[in-house]
């Protein structure tokens, strides 16, 4: 079995030195903190994020199903930088990156400091709703984004949110309301937030801070999965593909979007 998850950590993102603004407040990683932005980003009630306690099977029976996405805080220090170069490889030997019709998919820009946990959130829910999993309300800021941005590039949705003033006031309501020292500040460095979803069978990973050679954002397809092993299958990723590269440190965090009673 594995230890239990850390507990929540503030989010930050590692923005390079000399970021230029809109910084955004770094969101925590707890269901309650999350739920509050989904809210006032305009989910309707019946889903929600739930936590997740640890990545062996008996921990994941406890999470409420069926779940729709997983969200991952990580120590990036360790783990980022050779990961990404990876997955480049592994992308490019499976025969090229490759973002797939009808998946909702932005690119985190080094001028967008801290959004990781906001823009995971909105990968999440974003997917979730398209796939008629959730339901957002009508002319909600995140279904007035998505609309506007339908036909852009994940690169040109990225500068969208970059000015997307509305969302950023969202998520910075919500991040300062948090409960982590340091919540609501930007010194909750180093960590990274990114988001896994069923995306029509195959299990997708969604790190808007994975760019291919051309410093382009793609979204990672780590192979089948379904409603029923999603949960197991995006677990075994983080335990095997992130817990295993920084095996001393505890803070991983995990929360899971899925229909709440």
């Amino acid at each position: 079995g594995m230890a239990a998850l850390a507990p929540p950590a503030a989010a930050g993102s590692a923005a390079a030195d000399g970021a230029r603004p809109p910084s955004w407040l770094p969101l925590e990683s707890n269901p309650e903190v999350l739920n509050d932005f989904c809210r006032r980003l305009g989910l309707k009630d019946g889903t929600g994020f739930a936590d997740v306690f640890g990545l062996d099977e008996e921990l994941l029976m406890m999470v409420p199903q069926p779940c729709f996405a997983l969200c991952l805080l990580f120590p990036s220090k360790n783990i980022s930088r050779p990961r990404r170069a990876e997955l480049r490889e592994r992308a490019a030997a499976a025969g090229g990156v490759q973002c797939p019709e009808g998946l909702f998919f932005v690119q985190q820009h080094d001028q967008i400091g801290n959004a990781c946990g906001t823009i995971a959130t909105v990968h999440a829910l974003a997917n979730a709703s398209l796939a008629g999993h959730a339901s957002l309300k009508d002319d909600c800021p995140l279904a007035r984004f998505m609309a506007s941005t339908q036909s852009m590039s994940c690169g040109d949705k990225g500068w969208e949110l970059a000015k997307a003033t509305d969302l950023q006031e969202l998520s910075d309501q919500t991040a300062a309301a948090g409960e982590t020292e340091g919540a609501g500040t930007d010194d909750a460095q180093d960590q990274h937030f990114i988001c896994f979803i069923n995306f029509e069978g195959n299990l997708m990973e969604l790190d808007g801070r994975t760019f291919d050679a051309e410093g382009v954002a793609f979204p990672f397809n780590h192979g089948a999965t379904t409603p029923e092993t999603f949960l197991s299958d995006a677990a075994k990723v983080i335990r095997e593909d992130f817990m295993a590269r920084d095996p001393e440190n505890v803070n991983f965090n995990v929360t899971a979007l899925c229909k709440l009673d």
